[in-house]
């Protein structure tokens, strides 16, 4: 039996990874319905038999490009989370602004997968929901470990875990539905202060600032290092 060598197996990697990569940003200029995979492949410059080889169609692409975001937002998270040294309020304001963050930077592409992408297709609703049910979970999780170790005011932790995650939700899609050109996480001050006080999780308003402009400093700098990148297929 054929064995495909591990430098053959990494650039087919390289190659697919390239193609979610390029056809997210087609879809984010045309939109879901207005892109066709003729449009991604000329887009791109890949044959029509290539993006086969990789995928069954643009519902497949489209449903991995969306699973790769949501696994970008949770990575996002891990990464700003510093459970052992942070305070409760730092780690909070950090994560709140980090999410913020990562919308803003999607934004196009955010708002076809929240707005236009809704009831694609059965398959593509049932690994959104997913998505979004172990979103609350985690955060239902996060809510467990605060009262713990922190004396903070949660009656409920699932419907702590709803009411945080439906007020995000109804927060970007406002943002995304708008012509503004603020950017969201000018709102990052606000969201995080309203939650905190809700919690009844102490903090100093320049506290506040201070913790948000570092991880927006952090993530700028994440950024930029990602962005050094090269996908090699010969």
């Amino acid at each position: 039996m054929y064995k495909t060598s591990k430098k053959t197996q990494e650039r087919k990697d390289a190659k697919r990874q390239f193609i979610l990569d390029a056809s997210a940003k087609v879809f984010a200029s045309k939109g879901y319905h207005n892109t066709a995979v003729k449009d991604i492949v000329e887009e791109i410059g890949i044959s029509v038999g290539s993006f086969y080889f990789y995928f069954k169609g643009k519902e497949e692409l489209f449903t991995e490009i969306y699973l790769s975001i949501v696994k970008d937002f949770q990575d996002n998270t891990e990464k700003v989370l510093d459970t052992q040294n942070n305070s409760l309020a730092q780690n909070f304001v950090r994560v709140i602004t980090a999410n913020l963050w990562m919308y803003e930077k999607k934004r196009e592409l955010a708002r076809i997968m929240l707005v236009e992408a809704v009831g694609l297709n059965p398959e593509f609703e049932k690994k959104r929901a997913e998505s979004i049910k172990e979103s609350c979970r985690t955060m239902e999780e996060w809510f467990k470990r605060f009262k713990l170790n922190n004396p903070v005011n949660i009656p409920d932790e699932r419907v702590a875990a709803l009411v945080f995650e439906g007020s995000f939700y109804y927060l970007i899609m406002d943002w995304l539905q708008s012509d503004q050109v603020t950017p969201l996480t000018d709102s990052a001050y606000a969201v995080s202060v309203y939650n905190l006080q809700a919690l009844k999780v102490p903090f100093e308003n320049e506290d506040i600032q201070s913790y948000i402009k570092e991880v927006l400093n952090e993530l700028k700098l994440m950024d930029n290092s990602n962005h050094i990148k090269e996908y090699c297929f010969e």
